[in-house]
Order: C-alpha cells, then sequence, then structure tokens
C-alpha cells in the first residue's frame, strides 16, 4: 500500500505529475500514479463526483508526521504541494476540469473540481478535504496543514477528536458508506464539516465548524 497515491483521471497522463510525485518521494515516501477509468456524466449530487485528481494520504504515512521522521515528511510533503499547486490554482494551470451532469450540462461549484485531498476515517468511511476555486499557494498549504493535523488527531484519540464529535451533526454520516466532507473556511483558517445534502436542497453552502 502506498503512502501518498496521486489519482488522476483518464484524460491526463502520469508524466505530467512525475516532478510532483519526484518531490514527495523525498523523504523516502512510497508514491504511485494511478490513472482512474472513464467516469462520464453523473447524475448525483455534485458534492460527491471525483475531482480530477485525488491526492490521498494513508494513515501511517500521516502518523509519522508526529514521529522522528516528521520533519523530513513534511518538507517533502509541502515542496510536492508547491509544485501541484501550480498545476492547479497557479497563474497558467495545467489541470483544469469541467463536471457534467447527466443531461449534458456543466455543474458550477463553490469548489474546485480539479483537486481534492483524501484519508480513511477509522471506520473505513472517507474523509474528503474539497479546496475553494480560488486558492491560495499559502491557504492551500495551510489547508494540507489543517488536515494532516484533523486525521492524526482522529487516529490518535478514537472517538474524543473533534472530527468524531462534528459528524454527529449531519445525519447521514452514522455510516462508513457516506463520505464526510470538509474545506477550510478562507476567513477563519478553520476547518468546517459540510452538510452536503441540506447545501444542495439550500442551495448555499451549509457548514459545522470542526473544533480543534
Amino acid at each position: 500500500m502506498p503512502d501518498l497515491e496521486l489519482s488522476f483521471a483518464s484524460g491526463f497522463e502520469a508524466h505530467t505529475f512525475e516532478a510532483i510525485a519526484k518531490e514527495l518521494r523525498a523523504s523516502g515516501a512510497k508514491v504511485e500514479l494511478r490513472r482512474r477509468p472513464p467516469e462520464g456524466p453523473y447524475a448525483f449530487l455534485e458534492w460527491l463526483i471525483p475531482t480530477a485528481l485525488i491526492l490521498w494520504v494513508a494513515k501511517p504515512y500521516l502518523q509519522e508526521f508526529s514521529k522522528t521522521t516528521g520533519e523530513l515528511h513534511a518538507k517533502a510533503f509541502h515542496a510536492g504541494l508547491s509544485r501541484l499547486w501550480s498545476k492547479v490554482f497557479g497563474p497558467k494551470p495545467e489541470v483544469t476540469y469541467n463536471i457534467v451532469s447527466s443531461s449534458g450540462k456543466y455543474k458550477s461549484s463553490v469548489f474546485s473540481a480539479a483537486l481534492s485531498l483524501r484519508a480513511l476515517r477509522n471506520d473505513n468511511g472517507e474523509v474528503i478535504h474539497l479546496l475553494p476555486m480560488v486558492t491560495s499557494s499559502e491557504d492551500f498549504s495551510l489547508a494540507a496543514d489543517r488536515f494532516i493535523q484533523l486525521m492524526q488527531s482522529h487516529y490518535s484519540l478514537e472517538g474524543a477528536d473533534g472530527l468524531t464529535k462534528t459528524m454527529p451533526l449531519v445525519k447521514y454520516l452514522n455510516h462508513p458508506n457516506f463520505q464526510a466532507l470538509i474545506y477550510m473556511n478562507p476567513e477563519t483558517k478553520r476547518l468546517e464539516l459540510i452538510d452536503y445534502v441540506e447545501s444542495s436542497k439550500a442551495g448555499k453552502l451549509i457548514t459545522h465548524p470542526i473544533p480543534e
């Protein structure tokens, strides 16, 4: 099992992301690039549609950040993120992505369809960190740090952590089949849990702050 996996949509080529993988491997991390099969139009909520790039972060790798090798991991991780930001959010992004509904129309979103971060919860459900359409390099780096801290706490505290305490506020998250969507509020710089069903019904973002 890799420490980090960069999964990319079928329209992209692996060589596009080799420089990112090289940076991430600098700490000795096992990094894999994986092309996903064609995904076609979607009929379900746009919140749940896979982004063009998905950076999966494994539990053992996250736990290493708090050990003796943590500084080395963190340096390489952020070097890779810097290259990733340039490809997705930089002045001349190479990765752009549009979400197409089952009717053939493009779906608009407050979040980027190009990139998300993911990890597994203690119950083996997914945590998906979404990013605003416009995300600065500084906010991207900070959001990644917040994500790492959130998941480290989730793994070590096992039920007494902020994510687990917040999830009951979104009634359908009591089952691992449902993904927990989060994002970093660009104003408060704090992570929030997204209620994507109620947000879709209301036509606006409905969230719950995650305590640190």
